[in-house]
């Protein structure tokens, strides 16, 4: 243990200090986004809509993310994640606080739509900034500690988002749908803060903008490989996410339909889930140290699904609940091996595209897959709706891992970096 603590440690002097900014940014930013996403679905249903609303929500959000991710992630690699994540930052603020506000069914849509829009931009840029300001030998141990950070905040948000919903309501004698309403601008208030570090970012040279026209002609012809890296990328992503849409979107209501549990006991077990995921990004640098990062890759995504199939089958709250830890910390744990992987084999001038892209398609996966989900819920009933589309998920996972093992088990490809020390 202290071994691996001190391996951290010095991980983390090595960070710029841009670098630390932005880290200090995501956590804040993802504590305020912890609370919002927690109980806006709960918020939906306690509106008077149904379950297929949600689904029409969370299928609208992702849409639009799905829409303006590629070129946000172009305008990335051409103004700079700076100028980005500032606009992008300020204008989710705006439609976060719109989404809390209205209840009608048409302004719920287009505040979904807006949301997902601009939480694109922001997203788009996370990833590429942290290529950008890192190298080769730091990039597992950088996205691990960002994503586990992100996983500590989120654990942080959804157990306060569901206290707080709760006191309000059953303290304080607060309508039902006043106290969601309230946590949700509390959540937005704390992203808000998230802004500061931003603004105290300094330009580098790693991350200026090349400030000219984006050319697909010019990069066919030049970067070809980076391309079909990209390419396959998105196959993969789609796949993932198309059957973790079936799933993720609807963990909170899952528990809330088939057991009944309150949401103070739904935040404690999601943030739990969490908090598994991030300490499985803590430990992840060590066993793609052993296995390399592919393989790993593949072994924690096929050892998630077992886990899974607990989750869809169980009747008890308990088991359900510790099938879901396993699933989340498993299956996650393996994103900052992949993102790694990514920006090892892709140039540094369409690391934007490359983010955008991957981050577009895992929302066009879950804009198709959320009427499929909230169509099997509402037709087969709380458990078997919910066994279909858990399995459904377990087979198009295994079918993804031996997809990625046959396209990066083997080097096929050549690393960017190393590719530019030799010229």
């Amino acid at each position: 243990m202290s071994v691996l603590l001190y391996e951290w440690k010095m991980q983390f002097l090595g960070y710029s200090r841009n670098l630390r900014l932005f880290l200090c940014f995501n956590f804040v930013w993802n504590l305020g986004l912890g609370m919002f996403g927690l109980v806006y679905n709960l918020y939906i249903k306690a509106l008077g809509y149904d379950q297929t609303m949600v689904g029409h929500i969370v299928g609208m959000t992702a849409a639009a993310a799905a829409i303006v991710l590629v070129p946000a992630g172009i305008m990335n690699d051409r103004f700079g994640p700076k100028r980005l994540v500032t606009t992008g930052g300020f204008l989710v603020v705006a439609a976060l606080t719109a989404r809390s506000l209205v209840d009608g069914e048409q302004g719920l849509l287009v505040s979904a739509f807006l949301g997902g829009m601009t939480l694109a931009v922001v997203s788009a840029t996370v990833i590429p900034f942290m290529a950008n300001h890192s190298t080769p030998s730091q990039r597992v141990h950088l996205f691990s500690l960002n994503l586990a950070l992100v996983m500590f905040a989120s654990v942080i948000g959804n157990v306060f988002g569901g206290f707080l919903t709760d006191t309000l309501q059953f303290t304080f004698d607060l309508d039902g749908v006043l106290s969601l309403r309230l946590t949700l601008l509390t959540g937005v208030g704390i992203a808000a803060l998230g802004l500061i570090p931003v603004l105290m970012l300094k330009g580098s040279r790693e991350e200026r903008p090349s400030g000219g026209k984006f050319s697909w002609r010019y990069t066919v012809q030049h970067h070809k490989a980076s391309l079909q890296v990209i390419g396959l990328f998105v196959l993969l992503g789609l796949m993932t996410s198309t059957a973790g849409g079936m799933v993720v979107p609807y963990l909170n209501v899952y528990f809330e339909d088939r057991f009944g549990a309150s949401k103070s006991v739904i935040g404690v077990i999601v943030s739990l889930g969490q908090g598994a995921t991030a300490l499985a990004y803590l430990i992840g640098p060590v066993i793609a140290r052993r296995l390399g990062e592919a393989k790993a890759v593949i072994a924690l995504q096929l050892c998630s699904i077992p886990f899974l199939l607990i989750t869809a089958f169980s009747t008890n709250l308990m088991v359900a609940s510790g099938g879901y830890l396993f699933r989340q910390a498993l299956m996650n744990a393996a994103n900052p091996f992949y993102n790694t992987i990514k920006m090892k084999y892709v140039d540094r001038s369409l690391r934007g595209l490359a983010s955008s892209s991957g981050e577009a398609v895992f929302n066009l996966g879950w804009f198709l897959a959320s009427p499929v989900s909230t169509g099997l819920v509402a037709q087969y009933g709380s458990y078997y709706g919910y066994v279909y589309a858990f399995s459904i998920t377990a087979v198009v996972y295994t079918v993804v891992s031996v997809l990625f093992y046959v396209f990066f088990g083997k080097s096929r490809f050549k690393p960017v970096e190393a590719e530019e020390t030799a010229a």
